[in-house]
Formats: structure tokens, C-alpha cells, sequence
């Protein structure tokens, strides 16, 4: 199945690195930041886009290079008592730990310190994967994927340094054809478990731990089950990361690192194999603040890698990225 979040979204998405060393903005009235970033990004994965035929479903992708420039950003209203909040945008806190999504929600902060969060995840940002990836020696036609999704989270839970989340949604793939190369000559039973579309859980439990008032390590535990319409694309995803946050006089930084265990349900039929996934990747996001004393403004960077080492070749794949950009607060 294709990963749900690509780094090439993650590079256009940084605003901001130090989401979990600095409190929500619970200033009365309208707030946000905007921010418009250039990127390169390289990555050798079949399901590139760029990438529109294939010779050899036995290797990963050509390697494809890219550039980019995005606008990106969030807006928030406060209520007068400062203590709830509406907003619609990118996550912050997603944002520095290397994830990127669009949701709107609702924040409720506690006496204990704790904060809740309520969001929706409205599938507005739309990504692209290929309607058959098997197909070979011919171009393969691309469709959209999105997701909708519901998510509950809450920080420092009765004013401790653990945090949890859940969330559930739906994985859409606008037209799905995979296995109806001709050539592999599939049964309509074999065909059908290879559909992407699915119900996709994730929970998450994290623990901060600060060091000093500057510097705060944030580890995390998160279990992903991705029940999927075909058979042979159900898989669960084991996952661990930690974060080193590091906030300076005039700028910060955070450094994550992750590492994702995917175990598929039932054999890959295209392959004759069950698919099994180790994924790693590192994330780098700095910012300075006040550029040329250029209030409310910032210098935003991030650079990342990511690797999928699977027992099926097809689904390897390295991609990196890097950003900088000018993000502005109000």
C-alpha cells in the first residue's frame, strides 16, 4: 500500500520547529502564521509520479528530482476567556515531528495544564498514486488519493508530560485498478485484494521529558491498523520516535527520528509473497526568528530522509528533501 503521508507534502508543510517546546497562542481574537517555502525533493519510489512506466516490477523506481515552491499556512480565533480556541490549517506539533495534514478543530485548555483536541481531517489536500502501479512496459495513468479522518488528542494529561491521540478515518483512492495488467493474468478474486481503499486507526501515547527550560526530548509509541478492502493491502504498523527539541535566544530547532514496522495480512498476489516493511526516517527543522529584526517574521528550513526496506522490492524506496522558506505571524 502506498504510505499515507509523503515527503514531498512533508516539505512543502514547515512553519514552525518548536511546536512542543512552545504553549498554543491563547491570545483573544484571530491569530495565524502563513509561510511560503521553496523545496527540492529526490526520490526513487514507483509510486513517484513522475515515474510513469516501469520495466521491472522486481526494483524500486528511477530516481526522479524536483523542485517546488508552496504557500502555506494556519489561522486560529481565541475566545475571550482564553481558554478555547477554533482553527484550520497545518498542526504545528504534526508539522515538527516530520507528519503534515489539514485539519480544523477545536482546543479546550484545563486548570491542570492538560489540552484537548478535537479535529477533522476534511481530505482537502489531495495526493496522486497510480490507478494500476503494476502495469509494465506501458504508461500507467495517475488518480487521487485523500483522506477524512476524526482525531482526539490530549496533552499533558492531568498536568503530567504524557500525551495521547487517536484517530480514525477513511483512505480513498478515486479510481482503483490494481492487478488488471493483463500479464499477470489474476483472478478477479486475487484482483480484488489488492483495493487501497480503507479504514485507517491510529493511536499514539508520547512522554516529554525537559532537560532545562530550552530543551525537552519527546519519545512516542504509535500503533497504525490500516484495514484495507483488499485483503492483501491490510497491514498494521508498529512505530516508535523521539525528538529533540532545542530552543535558542533568537532561534530553535527540533531533530526526530522514526522507525515503522509494517506486517501485511495476507500474501501480495502480484508477488506471491507477504509483504513485510521496515521504514526509517529523520527529520531537521530549524527556524531564527526576527531576521533583520524583521518583526513577526522567521527563516524557515527543514531537511529530511526517509527509506522503506521491504521483502518485496517493488515497495523500496529512499526520498530526500530539503526546504527553507519566510514564515509570517499575526
Amino acid at each position: 500500500m502506498k504510505p499515507l503521508l509523503t515527503v514531498g507534502l512533508i516539505a512543502t508543510a514547515i512553519i514552525s520547529t518548536t511546536a512542543h517546546a512552545r504553549p498554543v497562542d491563547w491570545t483573544p481574537g484571530i491569530g495565524g502564521d502563513i509561510s511560503l517555502v521553496v523545496g527540492y525533493n529526490r526520490s526513487n519510489s514507483q509510486f513517484n509520479s513522475d515515474n510513469y512506466t516501469t520495466a521491472n516490477l522486481n526494483h524500486h523506481g528511477d530516481e526522479q528530482d524536483k523542485m517546488f515552491v508552496a504557500p502555506i499556512g494556519s489561522l486560529s480565533y481565541t475566545f475571550n476567556d482564553g481558554d478555547k480556541q477554533l482553527y484550520f490549517g497545518t498542526n504545528r506539533s504534526d508539522i515538527a515531528l516530520g507528519r503534515f495534514h489539514v485539519d480544523i478543530g477545536y482546543r479546550q485548555k484545563f486548570a491542570d495544564n492538560s489540552m484537548l483536541t478535537l479535529s477533522y481531517i476534511p481530505g482537502v489536500l489531495t495526493q496522486k498514486t497510480w490507478q494500476d502501479p503494476y502495469l509494465q512496459n506501458v504508461e500507467r495513468s495517475k488518480t487521487k488519493t485523500s483522506i477524512n479522518a476524526f482525531s482526539v488528542k490530549l496533552n499533558d494529561i492531568r498536568g503530567s508530560r504524557f500525551s495521547g491521540q487517536l484517530a480514525y478515518g477513511k483512505f480513498s483512492v478515486d479510481q482503483e485498478l490494481s492487478g488488471n495488467d493483463p500479464l499477470l493474468a489474476l483472478t478477479p478474486n486475487e484482483k480484488s485484494s489488492l483495493n487501497r481503499n480503507a479504514n485507517v486507526l491510529y493511536t499514539e501515547g508520547a512522554y516529554s521529558q525537559p532537560f532545562s527550560r530550552s530543551l525537552i526530548l519527546r519519545t512516542a509509541i504509535n500503533f497504525t491498523n490500516i484495514n484495507a478492502d483488499g485483503n492483501a493491502m491490510s497491514n498494521n504498523i508498529y512505530g516508535v520516535a523521539a525528538t529533540i527539541i532545542q530552543v535558542l535566544p533568537q532561534s530553535s530547532f527540533a531533530f526526530t527520528v522514526n522507525y515503522k514496522r509494517a506486517l501485511f495480512d495476507l500474501a501480495n498476489p502480484v508477488f506471491n509473497q507477504k509483504q513485510q516493511d521496515n521504514k526509517y526516517s529523520a527529520f531537521f527543522a530549524y527556524e531564527y526568528n526576527q531576521p533583520f529584526n524583521w518583526k513577526k517574521w522567521g527563516l524557515v528550513s527543514l531537511i529530511g530522509y526517509s527509506s522503506t526496506q521491504s521483502n518485496i522490492d517493488f515497495y523500496d524506496s529512499n526520498d530526500l528533501f530539503v526546504s527553507a522558506g519566510l514564515n509570517y505571524k499575526f
